[in-house]
């Protein structure tokens, strides 16, 4: 069975949550942090959510619930600020990074949040295990997750200016499988590569009795988190 040291960091932040969405909430904080820099007055900024700030705003805020109707406001504003929500638009369609620039005045703002590379994989590791005995192979069942050089080369690519990236790595503890889902449903990356992979009762059976053996065990599963959080300038 599946092994991994739990001590090997002393460092290691142990969260433990039951209702909240650590990893989103946290996501908030840092682009918080990161508008907390800007010294001039956007006079007006899309939010994708109501606890983002902008600092010194001028209140002429629009906030954005479903990021699939980013495009389809007519105007253009003096900031674009997204926590997670631009993980699967990015990773769908490059195009969007133009877009995106598009919607943006001259010297507009543009800060957002990404899950990159080294995000999951104890996880990976848990259900490599689980696949290979229920199907022989491996399947692919998370992400995406970004590469953090081809997303500073896209933006690059678009003509933003000055970007600068922060990189922040967790671990997040968690005892239940289906707080998991749903924390990683939350932000778009639970099941993206459902058509493609394969379940089945065995599969299932085998999942429940796993991760329950393993809690027993180490109280907790690590799930490791990284996020990039990009700024950049039109």
């Amino acid at each position: 069975m599946l092994e991994f040291n739990l001590k090997k960091k002393q460092a290691r932040k142990e969260l433990y949550y039951k209702k909240n969405n650590f990893v989103a909430d946290l996501g908030i904080e840092l682009i918080n942090k990161k508008t907390d820099l800007i010294l001039h007055k956007p006079n007006s900024s899309i939010l994708s959510d109501e606890r983002l700030k902008l600092k010194n705003s001028s209140g002429n805020e629009f906030i954005i619930n479903d990021i699939d109707l980013i495009f389809e406001k007519e105007k253009k504003v003096d900031a674009l600020i997204c926590n997670f929500d631009l993980q699967i638009l990015l990773a769908n369609n490059a195009k969007n990074f133009k877009n995106l620039y598009e919607i943006l005045n001259k010297n507009g703002f543009f800060c957002f949040n990404l899950l990159t590379l080294n995000s999951f994989r104890t996880l990976e590791k848990i259900f490599l295990e689980i696949d290979d005995h229920v199907f022989n192979g491996a399947q692919l069942r998370f992400g995406p997750f970004h590469n953090i050089p081809n997303v500073i080369s896209e933006l690059n690519n678009n003509n933003f200016k000055d970007v600068v990236v922060s990189t922040e790595n967790i671990e997040v503890n968690y005892k239940s499988l289906n707080k998991i889902r749903k924390d990683f449903k939350e932000l778009g990356i639970s099941n993206y590569y459902k058509e493609k992979s394969r379940t089945n009762k065995k599969f299932y059976k085998k999942t429940t009795s796993l991760f329950k053996e393993l809690v027993a065990k180490h109280d907790y599963i690590p799930v490791e988190i990284e996020i990039s959080t990009f700024t950049s300038w039109k």
